[in-house]
């Protein structure tokens, strides 16, 4: 569901457009989002990298960003004991545009959990439903070695 960037605009209120605009290999891509926040409107370039084995993702600016100036987000999927997923989520991004910049740094925590709050929600909608609602998450924390 993560890997599949071009659904984002479906389920993301920030991304008005998302699509792929380079193939470079079979875990690679670069793609291309517009952002729409009230009267902004920008568009950025990302590269991702997808390792099904490790159970992991990660997005960087592309050589050609756009209206970003650094970007890293990770992803980090960990299975838990009773068959349902822990999800590492960290993103950290700057802007060119210094003004544009200033919001996205004083929004970002809430952002960050808008967009996670989003990736949940679609997860209700296009996943089984799996696990246990009294899994012990220190337990399993502790368990898998994830701070």
């Amino acid at each position: 569901m993560v890997a599949n960037v071009e659904d984002y605009p479906k389920f993301i209120n920030l991304i008005s457009a998302l699509r792929i605009t380079k193939q470079i290999n079979d875990t690679d891509f670069e793609a291309e989002a517009v952002i729409a926040y009230k009267m902004i409107r920008e568009s950025f370039r990302s590269l991702v990298h997808i390792n099904r084995e490790t159970r992991f993702i990660r997005v960087t600016k592309a050589e050609r960003g756009g209206a970003v100036k650094t970007l890293e987000n990770t992803w980090t999927f960990h299975e838990l004991s009773d068959g349902s997923t822990l999800v590492d989520f960290y993103v950290d991004v700057s802007l060119k545009a210094f003004p544009l910049n200033m919001l996205i740094r004083e929004k970002m925590d809430r952002a960050s959990d808008n967009i996670m709050s989003a990736f949940e929600r679609r997860a209700a909608q296009v996943c089984k439903s799996v696990g246990s609602t009294d899994i012990d998450l220190a337990a399993e924390r502790t368990r898998l070695r994830v701070g």
